[in-house]
């Protein structure tokens, strides 16, 4: 135990920690931030349908009939054209281009896609959709595209619009066993779907990067300083290596659970706790059809204990890369091209999680859950790789 607290002494050191914060706080900025300063402030009309989802969920639960959305469309278009008819009546933007009714404004917003709209009427339809009058026209728009979405049908993946349109048995199987359970009734916004996507799959990344600088310097700055020559010649030996691969992982193993805790905790307020419960297979989630039943709380609980795993994996490569490194900067030569490699998997991992359309490691292989699968093999490689190093370490010769 003595030598697995000194291990890990020498691991958590000050710089290392100091230098991950930096990582860590610039990483988040240049690439994270966005997520959680826009997810419902500065996009639109994706803002207006994460309310809609959000209310309807408050009201209705996880799941919404086809009466229920009716009584909720037909409230909401009443309140939202009572709110429109007072801006267009006592704002003067709107009778300068000749719109004195919300059917006015729906006419002219038809037309733009027809014909070159006057500059008058292209004020008026921004003025509609700015703050002067609370996005209201993105709600419009909202409501509007909620109703076309939620039309009774799936986006059934035969859709000419769809670039995947081959079936095999089993994932027509599972899309059929989705419409017969209503899954895609769940009230589960496409927005918060792809927002939480990407802020997962860049955490991801972040989490290798940082597990990679806090666990690579400790055999090669042991060998450096030549201090596994007293090492050998301790009471332990060579068996110090098990130690050192221990710490190695449940440093790793630390430091995941204080990423996952203090991003987690920063993404939370985004409010999507609300949708914990709700599948991900929805109408409102426009084509997104997993290969298994996964709830939006589930879908994440997943892809933690998927990045748990893989960072266990990333310390023990770590390790066997760091035992052959003769000094820091050969080191990070190899880790380089390895980081380079474990992006990519991220990437193709976390992107589009256990979607039988878009991920990418599922449509190479298509077999169901085959990223989890991929993931564990990653894993199994690295432990295999370093416990065959700890092995064949006590057969080294020193000299």
């Amino acid at each position: 135990m003595r030598i697995l607290l000194n291990e890990m002494k020498k691991i958590w050191n000050w710089k290392m920690l100091a230098v991950i914060g930096v990582v860590c706080a610039m990483f988040y900025i240049l690439f994270m931030s966005y997520y959680v300063s826009y997810y419902k402030h500065g996009n639109h009309p994706q803002a207006e349908f994460t309310s809609f989802a959000e209310e309807m969920t408050r009201r209705y639960g996880t799941q919404i009939t086809p009466e229920e959305f009716a009584d909720f469309t037909a409230e909401n278009t009443r309140l939202l054209t009572a709110e429109a008819e007072g801006y267009i009546q006592t704002m003067p933007i709107f009778a300068e281009a000749v719109i004195y009714s919300l059917d006015d404004y729906k006419v002219i917003r038809a037309a733009e896609w027809e014909r070159e709209i006057t500059d008058e009427e292209k004020n008026a339809l921004w003025t509609l959709a700015g703050e002067d009058c609370d996005y209201l026209g993105f709600r419009l728009q909202g409501l509007e595209q909620y109703e076309e979405w939620f039309g009774g049908k799936p986006n059934i993946p035969g859709n000419p619009l769809s670039f995947y349109t081959d079936l095999n048995e089993r994932e027509q199987k599972r899309f059929n066993e989705s419409i017969e359970n209503g899954e895609h009734r769940s009230i589960f916004s496409y927005w918060t779907y792809s927002n939480t996507n990407d802020y997962l799959k860049f955490f991801s990344v972040l989490l290798i990067l940082s597990v990679l600088i806090l666990v690579s310097p400790l055999l090669v700055s042991d060998r450096h300083a030549k201090l596994h020559y007293l090492q050998y010649s301790s009471k332990y030996g060579r068996k110090i290596m098990r130690g050192q691969f221990t710490a190695t992982l449940l440093s790793a193993f630390t430091l995941t659970t204080l990423l996952v805790l203090i991003f987690g905790g920063i993404y939370s307020q985004n409010g999507t706790l609300l949708f914990w419960n709700n599948v991900l297979d929805s109408d409102f989630n426009i084509g997104m059809y997993t290969v298994f039943r996964l709830t939006y709380g589930e879908w994440v609980m997943a892809s933690i204990a998927m990045m748990y795993a893989l960072a266990l994996g990333v310390s023990a490569f770590a390790f066997v890369l760091s035992r052959f490194s003769g000094n820091l900067i050969t080191l990070v030569m190899k880790l380089v091209p390895v980081f380079a490699v474990l992006a990519y998997l991220c990437d193709a991992t976390f992107n589009e999680l256990f979607q039988m359309l878009y991920n990418k490691i599922y449509l190479l292989l298509r077999v169901f859950g085959a990223e989890a699968y991929v993931c564990g093999a990653v894993v199994a490689i690295a432990l295999t790789a370093a416990l065959f190093v700890i092995r064949r370490e006590k057969r080294v010769d020193v000299m």
